[in-house]
């Protein structure tokens, strides 16, 4: 079984940053009672390096029996071993996020906690400090005087905005991956120079850093044409350099937006054997998992692909 290392960025408003999303993360104490619904907790060092989040995902599953093949004299048994009470067999998914930039590296094999598990997890959290958060401030607009309507809307006024993650993916694995998706929602492409067509704004060409265009698409469009044109734009503005980066917002399956940061590079950072992987964390505190192999291997990668992991994603 192989172990991938995979791309993702994170967004979120500007009233709850990052860092104090983190920052309450890492502050929840996980033990087995903790744990959600489905098994899993996830573990958050916030303050263990200067430039990146550091972050584990433990998923403990609930059977109490693993069964083995044994051979003997030619022949195959299958042999049932109960697990101890004090133990659980797991699955684990290490993951680093730059500080500066919110874009991350996520370890993944099969059958373990995908990132769009962990991400849904990670914004379940951002939404509960939110509502907190737009209590605390409600309070506060009160005391001084205002009414409960003033109150709730400067509270939804200064914590508008949600939590936002991308999956990472190269230019060629897009047209596979899009045709899993139910909607092809629009495009976005981003241009580090003022195109000349836009003739209205040419005054601004001398200042402009970048210029964003999207492209909705309509609603009684035929997902197979919107992705043959989807799939051919991408590959000539990000394919020959014209645009920095694109965007693809989609539907999948499961009627969840979900939105697609295409990149000019692998979106495959690394592959391991699981045995081998695996080897590297034999024995290894929970605690002490920010110093643990895999986590810096991550930091690592990050570091050699500078150009993506440090890159802001706004």
């Amino acid at each position: 079984m192989l172990v991938r290392f995979v791309g993702f960025s994170i967004e979120v408003p500007d009233s709850l940053p990052l860092s104090e999303l983190m920052a309450s993360m890492a502050s929840d104490y996980a033990n087995f009672e903790s744990a959600d619904d489905i098994g899993r907790f996830m573990f958050i060092d916030d303050t263990s390096n200067d430039d990146y989040y550091l972050g584990l995902v433990v998923t403990v599953k609930n059977q109490r029996t693993f069964c083995e093949l044994k051979e003997n004299s030619g022949a195959f048994k299958i042999q049932v071993n109960s697990l101890e009470d004090d133990s659980r067999i797991m699955d684990f998914n290490f993951f680093v996020i730059n500080k500066a930039s919110g874009v991350g590296l996520y370890q993944h094999y099969h059958q373990s906690c995908s990132i769009g598990q962990a991400m849904r997890s990670m914004k379940k959290k951002f939404l509960r400090l939110k509502e907190v958060r737009k209590e605390a401030k409600k309070v506060e607009v009160l005391e001084s005087g205002k009414s409960e309507g003033a109150a709730t809307k400067a509270a939804g006024r200064q914590y508008k905005g949600t939590f936002k993650w991308q999956v990472l993916i190269s230019r060629e694995s897009l047209p596979s991956l899009l045709s899993e998706m139910e909607k092809i929602k629009s495009l976005e492409f981003d241009f580090a120079y003022l195109e000349p067509e836009a003739r209205y704004f040419s005054q601004l060409s001398g200042y402009v850093r970048k210029q964003r265009k999207k492209f909705s698409f309509s609603t009684s469009a035929p997902f197979s044409g919107v992705l043959e044109a989807v799939v051919s734009s991408v590959e000539q503005a990000i394919g020959q350099d014209e645009a920095e980066q694109g965007k693809v917002f989609a539907t999948d399956g499961d009627g969840i937006d979900r939105i697609i940061r295409i990149q000019n590079q692998p979106d495959n950072f690394g592959e391991y054997d699981y045995d081998e992987l695996a080897s590297h964390i034999s024995e290894l505190e929970v605690s002490d998992f920010a110093s643990s192999w895999v986590t810096e291997k991550l930091i690592e990668i990050c570091i050699e692909h500078d150009e993506i992991f440090e890159a802001s994603i706004r």
